[in-house]
């Protein structure tokens, strides 16, 4: 029986930070993460950020402080919001390739969400690789290749065909779920598969 979930984010999100907070406490369930451009699947679904809305805007920063108090994970909203993350998630799809994506994944968005840093600037890439040893000059080389693009591409364009409309968007089987406050429902059906 499958026990996978595809995990659709981009690290401009910061549902989706808090969303990935969570995932290692789904045992026994091969999480598939799928980086995607928030901002084109928005635009192709007519979608607004919700700071467009003044009202909204101001509640959702209490709504993601009480959020990452309930998970008792650190959370600071980016000075710089929104941002360009096309290059961090091609690095992302990158690191997926060269076996090094938990690792730099979990880095981009601590970058975005604690440390208060602009992941659209290439020195700050370069210096999340090289805090692991890793050889930034290879791995930043690859971003601009096509075939990364194209996957990028293709994880965004799947989302849009499938239903997603914002991050995080998850996919268990065909059934759809979207935010950080549906995952209790993931975890129930998971948990359903076991018996």
């Amino acid at each position: 029986m499958d026990k996978s979930v595809e995990f659709f984010f981009d690290y401009v999100s910061p549902y989706s930070y808090l969303s990935n907070s969570q995932l290692s406490s789904f045992s026994n369930i091969d999480i598939v993460y799928r980086p995607m451009l928030l901002g084109a699947v928005m635009q192709s679904t007519k979608n607004n950020p919700p700071g467009m809305i003044p009202a909204k805007g101001k509640y959702i920063t209490k709504d993601l402080n009480l959020w990452a108090q309930h998970y008792d994970i650190p959370f600071k909203m980016n000075s710089v919001f929104p941002q360009n993350t096309l290059n961090a998630l091609r690095l992302a799809i990158v690191c997926q390739q060269e076996g090094c994506f938990q690792l730099i994944h979990e880095a981009l968005f601590q970058a975005m969400f604690v440390n208060d840093l602009d992941l659209s600037n290439l020195d700050v890439l370069e210096s999340l690789i090289d805090k692991y040893q890793l050889k930034s000059d290879r791995l930043i080389g690859k971003i601009s290749e096509i075939s990364i693009k194209d996957v990028l591409k293709k994880n965004t364009h799947e989302a849009i065909s499938r239903g997603a409309f914002g991050a995080p968007t998850f996919f268990v089987g065909d059934e759809m779920f979207f935010g950080n406050d549906r995952l209790h429902f993931i975890s129930k059906i998971m948990s359903s598969k076991d018996q």
